[in-house]
């Protein structure tokens, strides 16, 4: 057994534990991380048999708004990049900032929990198949615990009548590499669910797998939107400007874009039963084409398997030889001892009773949950770094939390503002707008963007979705490049057009009042 004291416990190097420790670090404390394989980098690391991206998978935000605040993509990364730059990406991240040599690999988490008033993490080593060695046990004592896990974590299976009968093979998306990978190419594929996992296995198996019918079944249908709208990444276009809209003018907004460039969903049998703001965005540039070529068929949810063949709740059937389930996941926290547990994961659900989205009201600030958020625009990263350099900022004293009253009834109050925004599924529960929300954390540390501070920035700060150094403008650690990153976020020429006429429609409208005040 080996002991280790640090003042902070980061459980996971995804990006999302990487960027913790690295707040942490220029805060000065003594961080040590506990990563259960040999790599950084989460599931953007390619592994064949265990979690990770797909050989396909390109991330579906934008460099500008899936990056580190202080740390960009190089210029000549695509829009979009393959994960492999991703991971590149990441590891470039890990070695500026001197970051690996805190790494625990090999290092799997048993149990977390708080002894007179100290965190006592366990864990023992795995090798590379992830088998266990319980004759290395190694505790960390800390004052302070980041579980930087990632809340997609246990596949999620749906209940069909007579799945257990089905004679061909099933799987979930999590184990996807490739067709080839995963015998499907030359077979009939059903893909369950019509998130953007879904969409990539099923345009995979069209194209690199050739298979002669792949079919998505979807429960709920979605409103599917290109990588880019009018030459420009779609997540460009949430800007603050947008979240000034009422919802429902928001929501007819977005549909008509989306009919204007994909036309209706409803002509290509995506069905979707709720409006394109209230879910998850299914980010897709070929999906659509696809489906106008009869290369992958849209149906309803299924009804029973029999053997080879699904039923759907439309009446229709066909045979399959592959069942790929895209049906997301569970939050899944095996090492929190139930008493933590049970103050912050409501049981059989994913829903998590975490002040803004971090803290355990009935727990306090010594224990943060990094990264337990899903962006509705935007990527995770951002999100990530705010509530890491607030839980830095908290565990050096220059912020406090409010008491825990207090606490609860904001997450109560927030449950009600989700119920109202977001389609109900297990999937939004976690769901936040990036912008919104970072600018909240950032009202709390000082990293707020003042609109107004820099008037060479304004115009983008409020007609582009800024990119992720926008809040390292001012504030605590601030970035001395943050204004020229911002600089480099594309405004698109939609939101510039409507800025001019809002201008214009002012100056009219003051211009009419000076008239009338001369009259009198």
């Amino acid at each position: 057994m080996t002991d280790f004291e640090s003042d902070v416990v980061v459980l996971g190097a995804g990006v999302s534990g990487l960027v913790t420790a690295k707040c942490l670090l220029e805060d000065g404390f003594k961080v040590c991380i506990i990563e259960k394989t040999s790599d950084i980098g989460g599931l953007w690391t390619y592994r064949e048999k265990d979690y990770g991206v797909m050989k396909c998978t390109h991330i579906n935000v934008s460099k500008y708004n899936y990056a580190f605040s202080d740390f960009p993509f190089p210029d000549d990364v695509p829009d979009y990049p393959h994960h492999s730059d991703m991971a590149k990406y990441i590891k470039d991240y890990a070695n500026k900032f001197q970051l690996l040599k805190l790494i625990h690999f090999n290092t799997k988490i048993i149990g977390v929990d708080n002894t007179d008033g100290k965190w006592v993490t366990r864990c023992c080593k795995v090798d590379e198949d992830g088998k266990e060695d319980f004759q290395q046990m190694l505790i960390f004592t800390s004052s302070y615990v980041a579980v930087a896990t990632g809340h997609h974590a246990k596949p999620n299976f749906p209940s069909f009548e007579g799945a257990d009968t089905f004679r061909g093979k099933t799987l979930h998306a999590v184990s996807y590499k490739d067709p080839s990978y995963n015998d499907c190419a030359g077979q009939r594929v059903l893909i369950v669910g019509i998130g953007n996992s879904a969409v990539d296995v099923a345009v995979d198996c069209a194209t690199i797998g050739r298979c002669p019918d792949v079919t998505i079944s979807t429960r709920s249908g979605a409103w599917v939107i290109p990588n880019y709208i009018f030459g420009l990444a779609t997540d460009l276009y949430a800007c603050r400007f947008f979240f000034l809209f009422p919802r429902s003018i928001a929501n007819f907004i977005m549909s008509l874009v989306i009919m204007l460039v994909s036309g209706s969903p409803w002509r290509w049998g995506l069905n979707p039963k709720m409006k394109p703001l209230q879910t998850q965005p299914t980010v897709s540039p070929t999906l659509i084409h696809h489906i106008q070529r009869g290369n992958i068929k849209i149906k309803p949810n299924i009804l029973n398997i029999r053997g080879n063949t699904v039923k759907f709740v439309d009446g229709t059937s066909a045979k399959y030889d592959r069942i790929v389930y895209c049906t997301g996941y569970t939050i899944d926290l095996p090492f929190l001892s139930s008493r933590v547990m049970d103050s912050v994961l409501q049981s059989s659900s994913n829903k998590m009773q975490l002040y803004k989205n971090v803290f355990a009201p009935y727990v306090g600030h010594s224990l943060a949950f990094i990264g337990f958020v899903q962006p509705a625009s935007g990527g995770i990263i951002t999100m990530s770094e705010m509530q890491a350099r607030w839980f830095s900022k908290l565990c050096k004293g220059e912020v406090k939390l409010p008491n825990s009253d207090e606490m609860s009834a904001d997450i109560e109050n927030e449950k009600k503002i989700q119920s109202g925004r977001w389609y109900q599924t297990a999937r939004h529960t976690l769901q936040k707008d990036p912008i919104v929300y970072n600018d909240e954390i950032g009202e709390i540390i000082g990293a707020k963007p003042k609109l107004f501070q820099n008037p060479l920035l304004t115009w983008r700060l409020i007609f582009s979705s800024g990119g992720a150094s926008q809040w390292r403008l001012n504030g605590p650690n601030t970035w001395q490049d943050a204004a020229k990153q911002v600089r480099k976020v594309p405004v698109p020429f939609l939101w510039n057009l409507t800025g001019y006429f809002v201008i214009f429609g002012f100056l009219v409208i003051v211009s009419l009042f000076m008239k009338c005040l001369c009259c009198c």
